[in-house]
């Protein structure tokens, strides 16, 4: 279904002083005079118009059709400005000043849309336009609520009405018909709509948008794509356009130009889930399934009840292999969409699921220690990770076991596949244990790290990065983070991120030694050497800071 790229409220509020005036004669003594005039004009300074009619009210010279229609134009004004409780209270005085206006019902209706209360919104323009059938802009504001309000044809009715009765001033009105028609599945009529308010509004980027979803959808792809690049030269700014082109060129196969926009897209809007599931679509096909999984794995951190994006997940995890991990992700999705088809597709390919015999209780909680047991940067050697990746298999194959407990047993995994060098088993596992715990600033620097390995700079800088946001006294997350700086060829950053780091934990030998490496890069001899010096001090078994030492002319 398209988004309604104009803004509604914003068209009712161009519209109310477009369709009609306001259609008072304000009488006002000598000392009031001056300010109902203003008050009376046509908006040109929001801020201007509003002190006037202020001015017109608090005089007390004015009453009965004129006090109602500078309380009008105030509301108006305040409805403009947001100040939703005033608007209300001067809208409200308006009709009680002069209750037979069908202007004042009118715009208090338009106040009731913009407020996201249609309902309130129809009984007023139902009685404004009881007052004056004829009135275009009730006809409109009544048009507009009925489409909040899913009432497709009515909207299009009375969006029709307000044509007929100002053909030469309806441009806007086409607009939002198109839109009306569109969401009723009459996309013949929404293109026709749109082509007419484009005549009138050539760079209406919001028409242009919604002409495109149209056309897309009566599979004009070439009109489509047209749109929406008219829509990017015009506003580059906005996502909606490489969004757009981004699903016809993932339509037409162009799969470089889909993962294009839709990075470009994302860079403009990074908080829309559906733009990671759409460019993750386009990976899969380029055979891209680690970044696809990347892409599926933040669509669910931003809408975590999303069962698309599970399903997508788990199809992506199948293709990578590994079908508990991919079970398990489908297993979400049905929780979240009972007999959802995507997902039972998947569950279908996934073929009935390999029980192994359920360890005891005892057993259990033995794999578990060992599998969870604390490891250090020097230890346990080869054969040691192996036998933890071991139990801790034994455990993810298991049912058994709280959220928290598999979060920790995947984030041992991964870590000691990242270990072996697998860094495509090692991000499934840290993804999972996000899964089960999306608060582990442990896992997020994991992955981080297994993106590092697989060469994906940006989600591993990302990743890292909400380690940080997460924790911020987390020095490793800082560390790893700087190691990506410093691949990505940003010493500057690399060497604050080693700062950072340092200066949360003095004695990580770690962060001294990747600071020297990245000093040296830079050129600060002096400060390198200073770092490697720190390194072997802190960790004199630091075999690589003493040979960079040695290299430098520097005696132990």
């Amino acid at each position: 279904m398209a988004r309604p790229y104009f803004a509604l409220t914003s068209i009712l509020l161009a519209s109310c002083c477009w369709f009609s005036d306001v259609g008072i004669s304000l009488s006002a003594r000598a000392q009031s005079e001056d300010a109902a005039q203003k008050c009376q004009l046509p908006i040109t300074s929001v801020e201007a118009s509003f002190a006037a009619c202020t001015a017109a009210i608090d005089s007390g010279a004015l009453s009965g059709k004129a006090l109602a229609g500078a309380y009008l134009k105030r509301g108006f004004l305040r409805t403009h400005r947001r100040d939703l409780a005033g608007a209300e209270a001067d809208l409200d005085a308006a009709i009680e000043a002069n209750p037979d206006a069908a202007d004042a019902y009118t715009t208090r209706a338009n106040f009731w849309n913009v407020s996201g209360k249609p309902n309130r919104a129809l009984a007023d323009a139902d009685h404004a336009i009881k007052l004056d059938p004829n009135l275009p802009l009730a006809h409109f504001v009544r048009g507009s609520a009925e489409l909040k309000l899913g009432h497709y044809d009515r909207a299009v009715a009375d969006y029709s009405r307000a044509i007929e009765l100002r053909p030469k001033e309806s441009g806007e009105v086409y607009a939002v018909r198109g839109f009306a028609y569109h969401r009723k599945g009459d996309d013949v009529r929404a293109v026709a709509d749109y082509t007419e308010a484009l005549k009138v509004a050539p760079e209406d980027v919001g028409t242009l948008l919604n002409r495109g979803d149209a056309r897309r959808n009566l599979r004009d792809t070439a009109g489509a794509a047209a749109d929406y690049t008219e829509a990017i030269k015009l506003a580059p700014a906005d996502a909606g356009g490489f969004k757009g082109r981004g699903f016809i060129r993932l339509l037409t196969h162009d799969t470089g130009g889909a993962v294009a926009d839709f990075t470009e897209a994302i860079r403009l809007s990074p908080n829309e889930s559906g733009l990671y599931l759409n460019r993750a679509s386009a990976l899969e096909l380029q055979n891209q399934s680690l970044r696809a999984l990347a892409d599926e794995d933040m669509a669910i951190r931003l809408e975590p009840q999303h069962p698309l994006a599970y399903v997508n997940r788990a199809e992506t995890l199948r293709l990578l292999g590994d079908k508990v991990a991919a079970r398990a992700s489908v297993t979400k999705a049905l929780l979240l969409a009972p007999g959802f088809p995507p997902a039972v597709d998947v569950l279908k390919k996934l073929g009935e699921a390999k029980r192994s015999k359920e360890p005891s209780p005892e057993a259990a909680q033995q794999a578990y220690r060992r599998c969870t047991f604390p490891v250090t940067d020097l230890g346990p050697g080869e054969e040691g990770i192996k036998q933890i990746i071991k139990v801790c298999t034994l455990l993810v194959n298991s049912q058994g076991g709280s959220d928290a407990n598999r979060a920790l047993v995947h984030l041992q995994r991964g870590s000691m596949y990242r270990r072996q060098g697998d860094y495509q088993r090692a991000l499934i596992d840290f993804s999972e244990s996000l899964r089960y715990d999306p608060k582990s600033a442990l896992a997020y620097s994991g992955r981080g790290n297994a993106y590092r390995g697989l060469k994906l700079l940006d989600q591993a800088l990302a990743d890292h990065t909400e380690a940080i946001r997460l924790d911020p006294k987390y020095a490793t997350a800082y560390n790893n983070r700087g190691n990506v700086w410093r691949d990505k060829n940003d010493l500057a950053k690399a060497i604050a991120d080693f700062d950072r780091a340092i200066a949360i934990s003095p004695n990580y030998a770690m962060a001294y030694f990747n600071r020297g490496n990245s000093r040296l890069e830079s050129g600060d001899k002096e400060g390198a050497v200073a770092d490697f010096q720190q390194t072997v001090k802190l960790s004199p078994q630091f075999k690589e800071a003493a040979e960079r030492l040695q290299e430098l002319g520097v005696k132990m």
